[in-house]
């Protein structure tokens, strides 16, 4: 029989992602040889091959950034291959964090000849991740 699902994708970056699922219900009376993982390109239609795997587990490590992907297994073992367990539905091969938009522009809160004390708005978007710090930059008017 095919590998038990759902399929587990997980670590999911701009370049590729973990996928991982249990062992068949029924290994037809045949050890489990090895597993075929394949990929499908939502953009071009096609199915390629990310690798073969011992084990219920495999690391995809060629994904373009921005594309969509399903993903396909198979169990292989003397008499055959399995019928594929398919993913539930498809990833976008993007990082968990991007950079966050810019704050608001400073005002200028207080002032003398030797200093500025400035206040600003935190970003609309942290792009995911905590802000955990800011860069001022200064231009000295002549």
């Amino acid at each position: 029989g095919p590998p038990e699902g759902p399929m587990d994708i997980t670590g999911i970056h701009k370049n590729g992602c973990k996928i991982a699922w249990k062992p068949p219900k029924d290994d037809g009376g045949c050890p489990i040889e090895h597993y075929i993982v394949e990929k499908y390109d939502t953009d071009t239609g096609i199915w390629s091959l990310v690798g073969t795997s011992p084990t219920c587990d495999i690391q995809c490590k060629d994904l373009e950034p921005g594309k969509e992907y399903e993903f396909r297994v198979r169990a292989v073992n003397s008499e055959g291959e399995s019928d594929n367990l398919k993913s539930l539905r498809p990833i976008i091969a993007k990082d968990p964090f991007t950079v966050p938009l810019p704050p608001s522009a400073p005002d200028v809160v207080d002032w003398s000849e030797a200093h500025m004390d400035l206040e600003w708005k935190e970003p609309i978007d942290d792009g995911g991740s905590p802000i955990t710090g800011y860069i001022i930059e200064m231009k000295v008017r002549h």
